[in-house]
């Protein structure tokens, strides 16, 4: 009987022994599981985090982009025949009425002539040709128009110049922004009777600059002379 009540308090202090022991796995088990469910929802929070704050930069970094390119928007068109120039055309001088430059009190119209005049010369140099002062040595004449910082028309542009680019100034903050407008004529030389009158070939483009930063405005306007003049053919310029 002794054996049996010794056999009987054994079992159950093994049985407690046993369930504070699954209690204290199943305490472990649940910590260790709420800390990788803790591990995980961290880490989703942190992607989401991510992909948020990257959406919002990509959102931003179109916006500006967007806006920052309404500005350089230009319009080109030209009109006549470029075949009409002698094949033998190396030599050009300026046209005696045809260099206007229309600006408001922000700019000096003699500088913007000066400058039209260099940039125009190089630009011709860079395609072979060459400029004289003397017009009966010019093989043909070259005019030319500036209007920027005003409020001339489009409608008075096409009676001036027989062109219109017609650019818009759709989400372009005129505030900031002239609309400037640029014309290039070509006419037969003086020697040839009737020569000077109409020209041959014309091209006229319209953009956007900002007047209160002259450096940006000066390099933009001197490409866009550069590329004015680029369906010229060249002459004695080494490939």
């Amino acid at each position: 009987m002794i054996n049996s009540l010794h056999n009987t308090l054994h079992r159950e202090r093994s049985g407690e022994l046993n369930r504070g022991l699954s209690r204290r796995q199943d305490l472990s088990l649940s910590r260790g599981l709420n800390l990788d469910i803790s591990r995980v929802l961290n880490r989703y929070l942190a992607v989401l985090v991510l992909l948020f704050t990257g959406a919002l930069g990509l959102t931003g970094c179109v916006t500006v982009t967007d806006n920052a390119a309404q500005p350089l928007r230009t319009t080109v068109v030209m009109s006549g025949d470029l075949s009409e120039l002698p094949p033998t055309a190396m030599t050009y001088t300026w046209h005696p009425k045809f260099q206007k430059i229309i600006t408001d009190k922000r700019l000096e119209p003699q500088q913007v002539l000066q400058h039209m005049q260099d940039v125009l010369k190089q630009s011709l140099q860079n395609k072979g040709y060459r400029w004289v002062e003397d017009p009966q040595l010019a093989d043909f004449q070259v005019g030319f128009g500036v209007a920027m910082g005003t409020e001339m028309s489009d409608e008075q542009i096409l009676a001036v110049t027989g062109l219109v680019a017609g650019l818009s100034t759709d989400g372009v903050n005129t505030k900031k922004y002239d609309k400037g407008t640029v014309v290039i004529a070509l006419f037969k030389p003086t020697k040839i009777k009737g020569g000077g009158n109409e020209p041959i070939w014309r091209v006229l483009a319209q953009g956007f600059g900002n007047i209160k930063k002259m450096d940006e405005l000066t390099e933009n306007f001197d490409s866009l002379i550069a590329s004015m003049v680029a369906n010229m053919p060249s002459v004695n310029v080494a490939p």
